[in-house]
């Protein structure tokens, strides 16, 4: 009998796109708590983020998959509580797009143009995998701007990108980029299992409609940010500057991407604290979104 009733369940899914109505789902919660959706455009680029709450400023950075809404729906609801609340899509992801060269230093920029925007000169930025890198980038540059810091599952300026090269080995691809970057929906599942501990095979149903809605567009743009990122330094030597500034590192301590040492290492030249969970890969918010976001309420609210 419960096979049956699960046959006629994933007959029921497939025959609706599933990602659609949890899109929708998620954005008439946010909206109920007032956490909005608004449009920021210049003659370069459109960015398109949520805003809401009440208090010191938080800016949450996504990695380099999905979107806001889809990273951080279960924090922004927690931190807009005790806190004002910022969460672009980064350019070339969601519903942000650009004319700019792919790259960190243009992520950036637009960035402070949508926080200069909003009229907000201090902030604290939390930023997870890529959304990291864009975290420190502005943080090592606006010391000053930053008053509370926190990075998730990015190791920063202090890597080894040599381990990169074994993480391409094991998934059999030529470069790292192609984990992330690809054109047809049946790779989705490799890319779950590099960042998901807790591992489950995704329908094919299901991985079109992940696939179409948040990786089916600005492939180019994409490629060239990913290899833009691999080749861009950013000063190791700047990181004292950030010594003054209350900082946080979390990690999944069986990242499959970055290894829990290279985040040790990082959190170590910050001064950072370090926040280790187990049973936990690249994707907290998958693997154990309530100690995840416990963890990042605790450290903004003190």
């Amino acid at each position: 009998m419960f096979k049956v009733r699960f046959l006629f369940l994933l007959i029921f899914l497939s025959a609706c796109n599933v990602v659609k109505v949890n899109s929708n789902f998620s954005t008439r919660k946010l909206t109920r708590n007032s956490i909005k959706n608004f449009d920021y455009s210049t003659p370069d680029f459109q960015v398109n983020y949520w805003k809401g709450g009440e208090g010191p400023v938080i800016v949450l950075l996504h990695g380099f998959a999905g979107n806001a809404q889809l990273t951080w729906k279960n924090e922004l609801l927690a931190l807009a509580k005790n806190h004002t609340v910022i969460a672009p899509d980064l350019l070339w992801f969601g519903k942000s797009k650009a004319t700019l060269e792919p790259n960190l230093n243009n992520q950036t920029i637009a960035l402070k143009q949508l926080l200069n925007h909003l009229k907000i000169d201090t902030f604290s930025v939390i930023g997870q995998s890529y959304g990291g890198f864009l975290a420190l980038n502005l943080a090592l540059n606006n010391p000053s701007f930053i008053r509370q810091l926190c990075i998730a599952n990015s190791p920063g300026n202090t890597f080894n990108k040599e381990e990169l090269t074994g993480v391409a080995k094991k998934y059999n691809v030529e470069n790292v980029a192609d984990l992330f970057i690809f054109k047809e929906a049946k790779y989705l599942q490799r890319l779950y299992d590099l960042a998901a501990y807790k591992k489950h095979n995704l329908p094919s149903f299901l991985e079109k409609q992940l696939y179409d809605t948040y990786f089916n567009q600005h492939h180019l743009a994409l490629i060239a940010l990913m290899k833009s990122l691999q080749k861009e330094e950013i000063s190791v030597a700047k990181n004292s500057t950030l010594w003054p500034i209350k900082s946080l590192v979390i990690w999944g301590e069986n990242d499959a991407l970055f290894s829990l040492k290279e985040g040790e290492k990082f959190a170590a030249s910050i001064h950072a604290d370090f926040y280790s969970i187990q049973k936990c890969g690249h994707a907290a918010q998958l693997d154990q979104p309530k100690l995840f976001s416990k963890a990042i309420v605790d450290f903004f609210n003190h």
